[in-house]
């Protein structure tokens, strides 16, 4: 069973101090196969004992199981952790510029390590057969939910965005949600991304027989209730830097996947847009 598995099938609570273990698991899995349960705590800042706990509580003999079954799962010698470090150590302390570079870098290769194209295709099959779509986001998600907007309108798809709105009108913007439509959220570790009403609205999609989707880092699998379809990427350095290079390529790779499955569609939406446009810039002259 691994690691990611067990945090997205657990039913039960899952505390804060939990969550932040999760999150540095997940971040950088290939350096945890090499610590002590007590040097991990110290890093999340917990007592050992947590740690302990909260591997028997996903399942695992004690952490020396939760260990195997990283170990198991995880590139130790190329896991993004060492890619981080390797790229770091080639750029010039001096310039922030190559370091941000480096760095970004090394997150966008974790991707393949952390989320699967079967995983992209699971979500776009939930798309593709959508009525209309409702995107919502908040915080430093909110540009990449207006990206997403933008590539779907272009293929075709009903899109409806509400971004960085307040729980009353956030609920006005969803009552039309219905049975086959679908859900995108974002969900990430900054305070300020993850809305709260999570819950409410997941529940709420489900009640009215819509399919969810979630993007997010690593706070994607602790998550609670689980959505239909989770895109969660993961980086070794989510507590220090917030960028979201990564689930901007995961908001690309889901719009490419829609394209390359409904061809027709997005071939003549794009035309129509095209030719729309070019009327418009004609009524200009």
């Amino acid at each position: 069973m691994s690691f990611k598995f067990a945090v997205e099938s657990f039913n039960g609570r899952l505390t804060d101090s939990d969550r932040a273990l999760v999150s540095i698991i997940l971040g950088d899995p290939s350096r945890v196969v090499f610590q002590s349960a007590q040097e991990l705590a110290n890093q999340a800042g917990v007592h050992a004992s947590t740690v302990v706990r909260l591997a028997r509580k996903l399942g695992f003999d004690g952490f020396p199981g939760l260990r195997k079954a990283l170990q198991s799962e995880t590139k130790v010698a190329f896991g993004p952790g060492e890619r981080v470090k390797r790229r770091l150590s080639k750029a010039d302390e001096s310039s922030s510029l190559a370091m941000l570079i480096h760095t970004e870098i090394a997150a966008i290769e974790a991707i393949e390590e952390t989320i699967s194209q079967a995983e992209i295709d699971n979500a776009a099959n939930i798309l593709v057969g959508a009525k209309n779509i409702f995107i919502v986001g908040r915080g430093s998600a909110a540009p990449l939910g207006v990206h997403l907007e933008r590539r779907l309108r272009r293929w075709g798809f009903q899109v409806s965005i509400s971004l960085n709105m307040q729980a009353r009108d956030l609920a006005a913007s969803l009552i039309g949600m219905g049975r086959d439509d679908a859900l995108i959220s974002f969900a990430f570790q900054s305070p300020n991304s993850l809305h709260a009403g999570y819950s409410a609205l997941l529940k709420y999609s489900h009640s009215v027989g819509a399919k969810s989707i979630v993007i997010s880092d690593s706070l994607g699998p602790t998550l609670r209730p689980n959505p239909d379809a989770l895109l969660s990427v993961s980086r070794p350095d989510e507590a220090e830097l917030s960028m979201r290079t990564a689930p901007l390529l995961v908001c690309e790779a889901l719009a490419i996947t829609l394209a390359h499955m409904s061809p027709e569609r997005a071939v003549g939406s794009s035309e129509a847009l095209e030719k729309l446009r070019a009327d418009f810039r004609g009524e200009e002259d």
